[in-house]
């Protein structure tokens, strides 16, 4: 029998965390991308819209009343006070939306897997809600080669990105599953599937 069981995914930049979370929706999963939520959270109407008014002043605010994100982060980046406090209005926001979009799903679809496709799954304690949790990984040097590619930044810039982030190998370590993405598309695509298919058969147990 199906049980409300998230899976938790997660991966450092151009690891193609994001690849593999568009395979699963793909391929019938219902995908709760934590990023998305966050990038929405400052629109007009939101909780977190009133309360970051509330909080930053109506300065922050352009003239057609929508937040102007580029002021904000010229205060929090500079604050680190500032910073937590804008945190702390949007990250609850974005949990109780993927909880809440999540058991809606649940409720309709039973049977169809949820993934909560968070970056920062192990940082913010996410993996201790979810059944299991997923890994992708990838060689610096490649993760490098794709930033420079994508972005258009310095090897530098790439690699001080990278160690910003919690190490692969701690990732690794903590994760219930790895997908390693060091070839082509293809072989991730093979790798993916094993992975969902292993994830589906333990819906059943």
């Amino acid at each position: 029998m199906s049980t409300y069981a998230p899976i938790g995914l997660t991966g450092g930049i151009a690891s193609g965390k994001t690849t593999v979370a568009q395979l699963f929706r793909s391929w019938g999963a219902f995908v709760a991308d934590a990023d998305d939520i966050s990038r929405h959270a400052l629109d007009v109407g939101t909780p977190c819209y009133e309360q970051t008014v509330g909080t930053f002043g109506r300065h922050i605010l352009l003239p057609d009343g929508v937040i102007d994100r580029k002021k904000v982060a010229s205060i929090v980046f500079s604050d680190p006070e500032a910073l937590a406090v804008l945190n702390g209005i949007i990250h609850p926001y974005v949990h109780e939306v993927i909880l809440t979009d999540s058991e809606r799903v649940f409720a309709e679809t039973p049977r169809r897997l949820i993934v909560w496709d968070v970056p920062l799954l192990f940082e913010t304690g996410y993996d201790r809600e979810v059944g299991k949790t997923v890994v992708v990984t990838a060689r610096q040097s490649l993760r490098i080669q794709r930033i420079v590619a994508r972005d258009g930044s310095t090897k530098a810039a790439a690699l001080r990105r990278i160690r910003a982030q919690m190490p692969d190998r701690e990732k690794v370590k903590r994760a219930d599953m790895v997908i390693r993405n060091n070839g082509s598309l293809e072989e991730l695509e093979t790798r993916t599937r094993e992975v969902f298919d292993e994830l589906l058969e333990t819906m059943d147990r």
